[in-house]
């Protein structure tokens, strides 16, 4: 169900395209109505009205050619962004380059980089994350921050990670996911104390996800609790898990074995 900031994020939409466009036909029907009075004038005023009915006519021509080209590269993004969040990654970024192709903005930008990280191409990926970031002013969005923290993060890269997810965990859709991250880290590091802290507000919910189970089944062993560790563990381990998580679980149950 959308929340409170989805429907604020409409909102602006709405009210930002209603805007363009209405400034379009304003513009338009003053560039018809000169023109209409300067055809009709005569001598230096005539000259003058057909300079003024140009100059709006451009400035017509001008809005409406920025109107079209954001609008589509923003119908471009959106689609992109569905198609990533289905897992559809060369679609992804074949219509965040569509949408480049409109209005080259830092998010289109920076979406192509997230999708070619994902792709395994990391050198093209980083060039295009960098661009958006310089489009932005030093800025990175929370959506490319996440993703560039978790392709480092499954790479075992924590060090250019932590500061990567720690940005993105200000968006309440990436924070869950970060505060299980960097648990996993503090966990790899052998600091169960802190990953405990991060996930003590969270220790009561229930376990519905593989790193989930991962994250507080460790935390169980650390606690001495062998038996709750193991029944997560048994919930939870595939072979067919991603080999970022089938390694953790593997030596996870190596060390329930030696307790």
């Amino acid at each position: 169900m959308p929340g409170i900031g989805d429907y604020i994020a409409l909102s602006k939409l709405v009210l930002v395209e209603s805007g363009k466009y209405f400034s379009l036909l304003l513009f338009s029907v003053l560039a018809i109505r000169l023109w209409r009075n300067g055809l009709k004038g005569h001598g230096a005023v005539r000259g003058k009205n057909i300079v003024l009915a140009s100059v709006v006519s451009a400035l017509a021509c001008a809005i409406g050619w920025y109107s079209i080209h954001s609008s589509m590269g923003k119908l471009y993004s959106h689609y992109a962004m569905k198609a990533f969040d289905n897992g559809r990654l060369e679609q992804a970024y074949s219509l965040f380059v569509t949408s480049s192709g409109f209005w080259p903005g830092a998010g289109a930008v920076g979406g192509q980089g997230v999708c070619l990280l994902m792709l395994g191409r990391t050198d093209a990926g980083e060039a295009m994350l960098q661009k958006a970031n310089t489009l932005r002013g030093g800025r990175s969005s929370t959506f490319e921050q996440f993703y560039n923290g978790l392709y480092y993060f499954m790479h075992n890269e924590p060090q250019k990670a932590l500061p990567l997810l720690e940005g993105a965990s200000a968006d309440g859709l990436y924070q869950w996911n970060v505060i299980k991250f960097i648990a996993v880290m503090q966990l790899d590091a052998n600091h169960p104390e802190d990953a405990v802290a991060l996930m003590k507000p969270y220790l009561q919910a229930g376990v519905t996800e593989n790193d989930q189970a991962y994250v507080i089944a460790s935390l169980k062993l650390a606690a001495g609790d062998k038996a709750a560790a193991q029944a997560l563990v048994n919930a939870y381990y595939s072979t067919n898990l991603p080999a970022f998580w089938k390694s953790r679980f593997d030596k996870l149950q190596a060390q329930i074995n030696s307790h």
